[in-house]
């Protein structure tokens, strides 16, 4: 073990997990062995074992924790964003472009990796409290936007605010159910029409 290195479950959970992200990188996730990952992070097999059930299992909380950073850093963007600004921009114009155009490839490619984030998470408690924790941090960021949006008279009054970002929030999971298959999906002004009621039922 590198000298100077903590040796707590969380350090060394962590070595391994940044280890496995390195491998990731490097050989990509089919090319990630066991060997390199502890050889990297200066451990042995037994201690991976002791965290992770599997190979599958450190691989996806691997790509969860990379994953529950990227949100970290985005809801710290967000938050740095309204606090430098008192105006609000129209939130029906911001939540149309969230819910609107779901087939994008970037946009299917985030629902696939928050789905496989969520899978993980429940069978990695540590994990889930760091999910848990981060997806608590952007509904209540999305609530006071909305909140916001209240006051400047752009979304009703009437509205609770954590409804509405729960269901932004639950859409976008959702339509990872469709993602499975082309014609699972419906069709794309369809989708955009019905988006459209959805969020101009909020103004006042």
């Amino acid at each position: 073990m590198t000298k100077g290195m903590e040796n707590t479950d969380s350090a060394i959970r962590l070595r391994l997990i940044d280890s496995t992200l390195f491998m990731i990188d490097r050989d990509g996730v089919d090319g990630a062995r066991l060997k390199d990952i502890v050889e990297h992070a200066d451990m042995t097999t037994g201690s991976l074992y002791w965290f992770f059930k599997n190979r599958r299992a450190l691989i996806n909380a691997a790509l969860a924790e990379r994953y529950v950073r990227k949100m970290r850093t985005l809801t710290d963007l967000v938050t740095e964003a309204f606090s430098h600004s008192a105006d609000f921009n129209d939130p029906l114009l911001i939540m149309n472009e969230i819910t609107v155009q779901p087939n994008l490839p970037d946009r299917v490619d985030a629902r696939a990796e928050r789905v496989q984030v969520l899978a993980a998470a429940l069978e990695d408690p540590v994990l889930a409290k760091h999910v848990a924790d981060i997806q608590r941090q952007l509904l209540n960021q999305i609530s006071d936007i909305v909140k916001g949006a209240q006051i400047q008279k752009f979304i009703r009054a009437d509205v609770n605010p954590y409804a509405v970002a729960v269901m932004m929030q639950s859409t976008a999971i959702g339509l990872a159910s469709v993602d499975l298959a082309r014609d699972l999906m419906p069709d794309v002004k369809a989708w955009s029409h019905l988006m459209n009621i959805v969020v101009s039922s909020l103004k006042p």
